[in-house]
């Protein structure tokens, strides 16, 4: 500091707790000493704790350079050096000189708002650099912090410096910057800027803790260090494959209806009417959404190759963890998001085999996404997809094995099953598998049971509920299992969905957490219960397992009145089945009667399909990343029920009334009537082998009906009475 100059600054103060020196200088190159050349302003700009060192701006001073002290502590920096010249030295108001760059806090540029005060105007501020990133594909510039820099929580401390010259600058250097403050789609920022190194400095990260109290207090750490205690979890990893980024949560996030029922305050209760308890799932959302935090591989490249922190396998499944998150808070897009400082290191969630539900057989529920031959439809858009979309699914079900299996959302065609249960033959041997399916009105999907015919039999007609109120068929099959006689009812389930085209009063989303529909899911299911029961009644097999997607999680009203009914909902090991927007639930649900729960061994849900990033499915836009595996075979995860056979009745003992019905078989000659119901005084009594085969027809007349069924083979049989729910069964001697 040796010539420091014998000058004396007289200063002002700012309201930001700079200071300031303004001089005129006259600048007189040495060849031409004596003759004024030019003019030109010059500013110096001093913080809070530094004065000017030296004995004032005194005309014709020869000023090598100039210096500052610390108040405290007497240290003493250079702040500018000029040119060997001769400077007149004057002060004046800083309000003469709006040209000027005016020397400004961090804080006070961003100030507590969404936008900053000083937008549009150039400004000069200090901070320490604490990240850079710089080169093609990224987002180009520097992040500088001042700790402390007022005293306001509301204010940041950190700011984004955008252009190519900020990667010449380290973290951990103390910088001087000059630049226009800009809001660039909602992130304030300076650009244009240049930079002044004046030091080292270290900025310490400031913890944040999710929840946040507010969505809105992201902005008060905007350009800042954070770093996230604890350890965070993936939940959404949708934007993976193509924009590097990943939503993490504290936990993996559970769509509150799932745990929360709308209308009873005790999660155990069956009402299926009103919203008691809608604004405890108003708080648990709004408790899920202050817990996100977006994670970003600062890229600003789409489809970035290799896909940042990716397993072994390819993939990043949500449910994978990082522990003590660090970066910087950026905004862009919309969204506010972390960019790491340092390497962000996994812990991978593993992808899971096949899960054991024990008993001697085996039942699965599975919704396809969309199994259409019908090319550029719903589903598979040419061949080529449709291809890996089989692939993948027969590689599921081969996977799992199951005895009987409830499929969803496959094309009402009888092409699209066909083609899915040639393709599964052809995996498992021919045979393996039947079908049972019937034709839906109009487009759209269908459910289809499969199943072995090495291990079960069908052992009545093949039932179907399928009014106006709903989109497809409900499907319910008896069999008998060859093995130990054990007879059951399987029922599957494909309710409305969610999605809000078309919804109109009670159908529009009543604010309650169920989304729209949920009025017809619940009259869907108000038939479907009674449907069953008539079902159960006219068999007389009480056993029963449901399955299939009813587009309702765990509390919702569906689910209550399954239970209100009587039913048991069987409890799921790890039981979301579907994820949304970062929120996981169970869609897919296994209902039973108390006669089917008592030989339950086992439930489980297969995370083949939620947990994984839905760029890794069938789709030609992600050939690049498609594995033949079973893993994204679809969008819901299947669900699987073991049971033992031994547990269920055989089932033989003849019922002689059935509701309004009756039936007497004495050798070989069978009788029917009416017993009730006046309506039903004529029609047709159709019959059934174990097949499911309508193997018989007679006409009732007033009411009763007389069969000699001399040339129909001995057996178990079933018959109903056409158009009702009329019905029962016999064995023929």
């Amino acid at each position: 500091m040796s010539n420091i100059g014998a000058w004396k600054g007289s200063v002002l103060a700012t309201a930001s707790g700079w200071f300031m020196v303004v001089c005129w200088l006259s600048l007189v190159p040495q060849a031409a000493r004596g003759r004024v050349r030019s003019r030109q302003r010059w500013a110096i700009r001093m913080v809070r704790d530094w004065v000017v060192k030296g004995d004032g701006c005194t005309n014709g001073s020869s000023l090598d350079r100039f210096g500052i002290v610390h108040r405290a502590t007497g240290e003493t920096r250079p702040t500018f050096r000029h040119p060997t010249m001769r400077a007149n030295w004057i002060l004046l108001p800083l309000l003469l000189w709006p040209a000027l760059s005016q020397a400004q806090t961090i804080c006070a540029i961003q100030g507590n708002g969404t936008n900053s005060p000083y937008q549009g105007q150039q400004v000069t501020t200090d901070g320490v650099v604490t990240a850079r990133f710089s080169g093609s594909g990224t987002i180009n510039g520097c992040f500088i912090e001042k700790p402390g820099c007022d005293a306001d929580p509301s204010t940041s401390n950190g700011i984004f410096v955008y252009g190519s010259n900020a990667g010449n600058m380290v973290p951990g250097q103390r910088v001087s910057v000059t630049g226009t403050v800009v809001e660039y789609n909602g992130l304030t920022e300076i650009t244009n800027a240049s930079f002044t190194v004046l030091g080292s400095g270290e900025v310490t990260p400031t913890d944040v803790a999710l929840p946040l109290d507010s969505y809105d207090h992201w902005e008060r750490y905007e350009g800042m260090l954070l770093r996230f205690p604890g350890s965070l979890v993936v939940v959404d990893n949708s934007s993976w494959s193509q924009y590097g980024e990943v939503y993490l949560a504290p936990q993996h996030t559970r769509v509150p209806t799932d745990h929360l029922d709308p209308n009873d305050v005790n999660a155990v209760g069956t009402s299926y009417t009103g919203t008691s308890n809608a604004a405890a799932i108003s708080a648990a959302q709004s408790a899920i959404d202050r817990s996100y935090v977006l994670l970003d591989d600062a890229r600003t490249n789409a489809w970035p190759t290799p896909a940042p922190w990716a397993d072994a396998s390819g993939t990043l499944r949500a449910g994978s963890t990082v522990v003590d998150l660090v970066g910087v808070l950026h905004y862009s897009y919309g969204q506010y998001k972390v960019e790491p400082t340092v390497g962000v290191v996994f812990q991978h969630a593993s992808r899971p085999g096949v899960p054991t539900v024990a008993g001697t057989v085996r039942a699965v529920g599975y919704n396809l996404h969309n199994y259409f031959t019908t090319l550029d439809s719903w589903g598979a858009s040419n061949a080529a997809e449709l291809g890996r979309q089989r692939t993948k699914l027969v590689a599921a079900l081969q996977a799992m094995d199951p005895d009987v299996i409830a499929l969803c959302e496959v094309e009402n065609t009888d092409a699209a099953w066909g083609d899915l249960l040639a393709a599964l033959n052809a995996a498992m041997g021919a045979g393996t598998y039947a079908a049972l399916e019937e034709d839906a009105f109009g487009q759209g999907t269908r459910t289809v049971i499969l199943y072995k015919p090495s291990v079960m039999t069908p052992v009545t007609p093949l039932y179907a509920l399928n009014t106006s109120l709903f989109q497809r068929p409900h499907l319910t099959q008896g069999f008998r299992l060859n093995a130990s006689g054990g007879r059951f009812l399987f029922s599957t389930v494909h309710l409305r969905s969610k999605l809000c085209d078309g919804a109109e009063g009670a159908n529009e989303d009543q604010g309650d957490g169920q989304g729209c529909f949920n009025a017809m899911r619940r009259d869907q299911i108000n038939a479907l219960v009674d449907h069953w029961a008539g079902l159960r009644n006219a068999t007389g097999i009480e056993p029963q397992l449901i399955m299939g997607d009813f587009n309702a999680y765990g509390q919702e009203d569906p689910i209550d009145r399954a239970r209100a009914a009587g039913l048991v909902h069987q409890t799921m090991e790890e039981g979301y089945t579907f994820g949304y927007q970062g929120m996981y639930g169970a869609l897919d649900h296994v209902i039973t009667t108390p006669a089917m729960d008592q030989a339950v061994s086992g439930v489980a849900v297969w995370h083949i399909n939620a947990d994984e990033p839905s760029t890794l499915d069938y789709r030609d836009a992600n050939v690049d990343r498609y594995q033949p595996g079973p893993y994204r075979s679809g969008d819901h995860d299947p669900v699987l029920v073991g049971f033992n056979g031994v547990e269920l009745g055989v089932g033989l003992a003849e019922v002689e009334e059935r509701g309004t019905g009756a039936l007497r078989v004495q050798g070989r000659r069978v009788s029917w009537w009416i017993t009730s119901a006046a309506n039903l005084r004529s029609g047709t009594i159709e019959l059934y082998d174990i097949r499911g085969i309508r193997c018989y027809e007679v006409a009732m007349v007033n009411g009763s009906a007389q069969a000699d069924l001399d040339g129909v083979a001995s057996g178990v049989y079933t018959w109903r009475l056409a158009g009702s729910a009329v019905a029962g069964r016999f064995v023929l001697p």
